[in-house]
């Protein structure tokens, strides 16, 4: 793609970005994009198809950012933990600039008008809430046992689901990472740090 393509692109995709976060996925129009990036409706569909390829295209942008601030942070002369506490805090920088990012994310979570965000909420939140306080009440006993340092409870819950959905994700290869599941439970354990 030619330069000047790639920039009106990304003025495509800033533009893009900023409807959605402040209107939804679900109402943004094209012709909302086009005017904020001061292109043409059919500007838009030289480079988008529709929609959904405009939603994906920026996440693909917003991963692009991410990436690019590790090869930023890779740079730095520091230790390998310190790179990754610098990442883990310029994404949580970046995403506190722009908090609507999560609902691009998520898109189906914010809508009002979304039957299923509606009834995930009603039906399906309070269960997720059950399963975390279940995890958090062991990792309680675990922290009055001194079996574990303590931690926040619900956030070690979250991190435990979290080690979950990275096994079953590990064992599908859709990602290239083929491991066995316990590593996944390992690395929730005992971390990365070498002590």
């Amino acid at each position: 793609m030619r330069k000047k393509s790639i920039a009106k692109r990304d003025k495509i995709l800033r533009a893009a970005f900023a409807v959605v976060c402040e209107k939804g996925y679900y109402e943004t129009r094209l012709e909302d994009v086009a005017k904020v990036a001061g292109v043409a409706k059919g500007t838009v569909y030289l480079y988008f198809k529709d929609k959904p390829d405009l939603y994906l295209g920026i996440i693909r942008w917003l991963i692009g950012k991410a990436v690019a601030i590790v090869e930023e942070v890779k740079k730095e002369p520091a230790s390998a933990p310190e790179q990754l506490r610098q990442v883990f805090h310029r994404w949580i920088d970046a995403l506190s600039s722009q908090p609507a990012t999560i609902d691009l994310v998520f898109p189906e979570m914010r809508e009002e008008r979304c039957e299923i965000a509606r009834r995930f909420r009603r039906e399906v939140l309070p269960e997720v809430h059950r399963l975390i306080k279940a995890i958090a009440d062991v990792v309680r006993s675990g922290i009055r046992q001194a079996e574990f340092r303590r931690v926040e409870p619900r956030l070690a819950a979250l991190s435990f689901l979290n080690a979950f959905r990275s096994a079953v994700l590990a064992n599908t290869n859709w990602l290239g990472v083929r491991t066995s599941p316990q590593r996944a439970l390992d690395i929730f354990f005992y971390g990365i740090n070498k002590d």
